[in-house]
């Protein structure tokens, strides 16, 4: 099983440009998969505690939080946030403004058996291959929508956003020019790559 990844040789990319747009391709899988499943979440030092309304202040038996509760629920709000501080005792909680609250993102992935165990914990393989130009480049996507594969998905579309060596190719509705420098599959298992690459060579 291994990681393909097409790189254009026409736009002549220096060793180190061409280097973060193969990082790109190889990365773009895992990003896709981080991604699927990512949610934001408070930070560990902060909490969220809500009001409830009719008897709030029965569910806080903490001075504290009592206060903060009813203070929350007189101006309308639903929830307020506290920080902890650590001190001699473990912790103390400090009331603080939504806008000082900190988060983070959590994602758990998921993977095929096959890919876990014969690439993920085998030896990495990955493997880049030239093609002459984007029309070229762009019959492996042909081969793979053929195949069934979906971009975003099973392969992956890198565009560079030509802020340093590139000159765009396209420009987007927003104005922004970028230019097609390589294709990332997830990693695949040699019949099918063999169906979608044999007219590609390894880079040189």
């Amino acid at each position: 099983m291994k990681q393909i990844i097409i790189v254009r040789k026409d736009l002549q990319m220096s060793p180190g440009k061409m280097s973060a747009q193969v990082g790109h391709a190889s990365m773009a899988y895992f990003m896709y998969k981080i991604k699927q499943s990512a949610h934001k979440t408070l930070a560990p030092n902060f909490e969220c505690f809500r009001t409830i309304d009719g008897n709030h202040m029965q569910w806080y038996k903490h001075p504290d939080l009592a206060k903060w509760c009813q203070e929350a629920y007189d101006k309308g709000l639903s929830y307020f946030y506290c920080e902890k501080i650590p001190d001699k005792n473990g912790y103390h909680l400090v009331l603080v403004d939504k806008n000082q609250v900190q988060y983070e993102y959590v994602s758990t992935m998921s993977f095929d058996a096959d890919i876990y165990e014969n690439w993920i914990n085998g030896i990495f393989t990955k493997v880049v291959l030239e093609t002459k130009n984007k029309n070229q480049l762009l019959k492996a996507v042909d081969k793979a929508k053929e195949l069934g594969m979906v971009e975003g998905k099973d392969y992956f579309i890198i565009k560079d956003n030509c802020l340093t060596e590139l000159e765009p190719e396209e420009v987007d509705e927003n104005g922004i020019g970028r230019t097609i420098t390589c294709i990332g599959f997830k990693p695949m298992e040699n019949e099918v790559i063999d169906q979608i690459c044999k007219k590609y060579q390894v880079y040189k």
